[in-house]
């Protein structure tokens, strides 16, 4: 398996487990043949609609996914998850008074997170 075989794997393999599905399930829903996930996490190089059909489902930009699997050139934030470049993006379209409002309420959920760390 190639290094960035191994990082889309591992990624889906989260994706999978952060939706409560099955692989078999989510490559259904990606519009996919049932064992296409599996089929990558062993080790397949998925082609270029497979990579665009697994970010369309899972609702990442294709670039991050067609990274992921070694189709383009990895970037700086190469290891970000998917949904957080994502969720980045979105930010940037925004105006500058959401932005600061969005980046404001991210730092309160990562402060919560790490309080609640810190008390367990």
């Amino acid at each position: 398996m190639s290094q960035q075989n191994s990082e889309l794997a591992r990624w889906l393999i989260e994706a999978c487990e952060t939706r409560d599905l099955s692989w078999a399930e989510a490559s259904r829903r990606a519009g996919l043949s049932q064992g296409a996930i599996s089929a990558i996490v062993r080790g397949a190089q998925p082609g270029l609609e497979i990579c665009k059909a697994l970010a369309g489902y899972f609702g990442v930009p294709a670039e991050d996914v067609l990274r992921l699997a070694g189709h383009l050139a990895p970037t700086r934030q190469e290891t970000w998850p998917p949904e957080l470049v994502a969720l980045v993006r979105e930010v940037e379209r925004l105006p500058p008074p959401l932005q600061r409002a969005a980046i404001k309420a991210w730092r309160a959920v990562l402060e919560g997170i790490a309080s609640a760390r810190d008390a367990g």
